[in-house]
């Protein structure tokens, strides 16, 4: 007879984000699939729910009723990532509906997985005597880079935003004020954004655990470092990607992108697939700079757009011919990132796009826009070595200035796809996806870390019931 599950029911609260709640839906499918768990239930909000539910079946899914309905239940209806700290305040009026919903699900969760924006999570779990570990939607690198910037402040002795500075614990690595988004960028940061990673923070410190959606092979340096230097450990279980399954059932749109993709494949004609994510915000002037640099670059594009990125319904339709197909909305990225067409990514660097890029061997040209993404493109081209950026103009004062401009786009879409310099990224991202998929494989080193995360956890809820 097979034994239990170390954890008979994990309650699961993501942010109201698709980039955040993807990965705790691979990780339920894990957790499930590898009979670490024997039930998982998702809290989310009604507007939210679909997604969720589309994404995983075998779990349960309990809606939070939200006070207004008009108000944004998820971030894609928020009006401009400039909302984005507003709407995780606001996002405190499901604590009373979570906390009777979490205290009257059957069985009782012995572990409540929660995103670390949802600090309110914390006091809710204290009361029920409920353990709790924090999923962090940023890599190891970042993690460990923003912890020890915020407890050395070295951005302080340097005199310009370019002037590179070292990171403690890390000797070969030089980053600049620029390298690092607010609040980070300012050695005596204040307001409701330094107020709100603060209590993120204590929230994650007085855990069981944070969740790296990372791999040791990749970032055991940051991890080790974080580790060593911050009083709560770090678990690296991914790429928590390489758990995604197929589809249910495949859309048009994604139909329509795979047979395109087919036809470049077939006529040897190498794709670069170009998304920014869904919280990018792009000017026109951007879009329009982007587009002529693709359009002159002579590779074959393949380009996800934002309805929210145009005052009218022009979405670049027919502009570019056979050679760029424009589609717009949610769509399947890892079967896109997968296909053997696709031999480079035009991206924001969300860590999540990393990783899936990570994954499937697929080099990088990085566009860092918002939050932890120019630390990520660091760590990419710098570090890992697998990618090429792209530069804002420094002038801001002069036309195209603040503006990655097309010719910078033309040059570097050409050079990852077919220059030196993108053979040798090519290379390597292949080299880091090979590992990837060891780690996440029976005896892999995040296989085993998912399966050592769960014993503690059950062996110390076992010992507070005095089992």
């Amino acid at each position: 007879m097979a034994a239990s599950p170390p954890l008979r029911h994990v309650a699961m609260l993501p942010f109201m984000a698709k980039g955040h709640a993807m990965p705790l839906l691979h990780l339920a499918r894990l957790l499930l699939g590898r009979r670490l768990a024997s039930a998982v239930t998702f809290f989310t909000t009604p507007r939210n729910a679909p997604f969720i539910r589309a994404g995983l079946t075998g779990a349960a899914v309990i809606e939070l009723p939200f006070p207004s309905e008009d108000a944004p239940q998820c971030t894609d209806e928020l009006p401009s990532s400039t909302h984005l700290v507003d709407f995780v305040s606001a996002m405190t009026v499901l604590g009373p509906a979570f906390a009777d919903a979490l205290a009257a699900v059957e069985p009782r969760p012995d572990l409540l997985i929660h995103d670390g924006f949802i600090v309110w999570a914390k006091d809710i779990a204290d009361e029920l005597g409920m353990p709790r570990i924090v999923t962090l939607g940023i890599g190891s690198f970042s993690s460990y880079v923003c912890g020890a910037v915020m407890t050395h402040k070295p951005q302080a002795l340097v005199s310009s935003p370019t002037e590179p500075f070292p990171v403690h614990g890390l000797p070969d690595l030089r980053i600049t004020i620029a390298d690092l988004g607010p609040p980070f960028d300012d050695p005596e940061p204040a307001g409701p954004h330094w107020d709100f990673v603060c209590e993120s923070c204590s929230s994650m410190y007085s855990s069981r655990g944070i969740i790296a959606n990372s791999f040791s092979e990749l970032e055991s340096v940051y991890i080790d470092m974080w580790n060593r230097e911050f009083d709560i450990k770090m678990w690296p279980i991914g790429p928590l990607c390489l758990a995604a399954s197929e589809p249910a059932v495949q859309t048009k749109d994604d139909r329509d992108i795979s047979d395109w993709l087919d036809s470049r494949l077939a006529m040897n004609r190498p794709v670069l697939y170009v998304a920014f994510g869904s919280q990018a915000e792009l000017s026109r002037a951007q879009l329009e700079e982007i587009a002529v640099g693709l359009d002159h670059s002579g590779v074959d594009f393949l380009w996800v757009v934002r309805s929210k990125w145009f005052d009218t319904k022009d979405r670049f339709n027919n502009r570019f011919g056979n050679r760029g197909k424009v589609v717009e909305g949610f769509i399947n990225q890892l079967g896109v990132l997968g296909h053997k067409s696709i031999k480079g990514f035009f991206t924001h660097c969300g860590w999540n796009s990393v990783l899936e890029s990570i994954a499937m061997g697929v080099p990088i040209l990085a566009f860092p826009m918002a939050a932890e993404q120019k630390l990520n493109a660091k760590f990419v081209v710098d570090v890992i070595h697998m990618g090429l950026r792209v530069w804002p103009k420094e002038d801001a004062d002069k036309e195209g200035g603040g503006l990655v401009v097309s010719g910078d786009v033309q040059v570097l879409a050409r050079e990852l796809i077919f220059g030196e310099e993108g053979r040798r990224a090519a290379a390597r991202a292949s080299e880091l996806s090979v590992s990837s998929r060891k780690t996440m494989e029976v005896g892999g080193s995040s296989f085993e870390n998912l399966a050592k995360m769960v014993q503690e956890v059950s062996e110390s809820e076992t010992h507070a019931n005095g089992e």
